[in-house]
């Protein structure tokens, strides 16, 4: 029999309502555990800013014939490393690249002069080895790993206008693309690097039977951490 006294069911309530507290209380206490752990891996990454140049010479062929020549362009980011032991550290990036390069584009018995520039966000991961990490002021590194790049604009320039050509899965540009890099340089004072990299584009940048672009990049950045960095045990 169930009883329905004033008592019983104000008895009832009370229980239901500290039972529904105490689920709040857990599930609060949990993402704020949750939220301290994030907080604590994010607070173990050494963030900074980068800037840099580079010297782009591509593998390229699209619908005609061309002959390219290296340009110089720049990039610029985020950067976050963390150290994974005494020597070994891990490195992400999230830069803004404008490579560029000169091309003349033949056509029969014509040519043309062109201007080529590819701004492009990328996410370089890398793993890196500090090769004297033993607390100094001068620290040589060596890193390599993997680009993963957005194409956001490419633009032909010649003597007459300015094209800025379509991306996407049914245009001449892909919007993704991937390639490796390797790098070598000096950590000063435990705040600022010297790099100097290498990237080898992977992908194919265009579509359509017979086009080419690859991309091949040297670099020179310099970053700097907000933070020292430390070693970490």
């Amino acid at each position: 029999m169930y009883s329905n006294s004033p008592v019983t069911n104000k008895n009832n309530l009370k229980q239901k309502y500290m039972g529904v507290s105490f689920k709040n209380s857990i599930r609060k206490g949990i993402f704020f555990l949750l939220f301290i752990s994030a907080q604590q891996s994010f607070s173990q990454f050494y963030h900074g800013i980068e800037f840099g140049v580079n010297r782009t010479n591509p593998e390229f062929i699209l619908n005609d014939s061309y002959t390219p020549t290296a340009g110089i362009g720049y990039y610029f980011g985020y950067l976050a490393e963390r150290e994974l032991d005494d020597n070994l550290f891990f490195r992400l990036a999230v830069n803004y690249n404008r490579r560029q390069f000169d091309a003349v584009a033949h056509r029969g018995a014509y040519s043309n002069n062109e201007k080529w520039n590819l701004d492009v966000i990328e996410i370089p991961l890398n793993l890196g080895y500090y090769l004297n990490w033993n607390q100094r002021k001068f620290q040589f590194f060596v890193d390599a790993g993997v680009n993963i790049g957005y194409n956001n604009k490419v633009s032909v320039t010649n003597d007459i206008e300015t094209i800025r050509m379509d991306i996407g899965s049914d245009a001449e540009i892909k919007r993704l693309g991937m390639g490796a890099n390797m790098g070598i340089g000096l950590l000063i004072k435990k705040r600022l690097k010297l790099r100097f990299h290498y990237y080898h584009g992977l992908s194919n940048l265009t579509t359509g039977e017979g086009n080419i672009w690859k991309n091949k990049v040297l670099g020179f950045s310099l970053s700097y951490f907000v933070k020292d960095k430390q070693i970490t045990y």
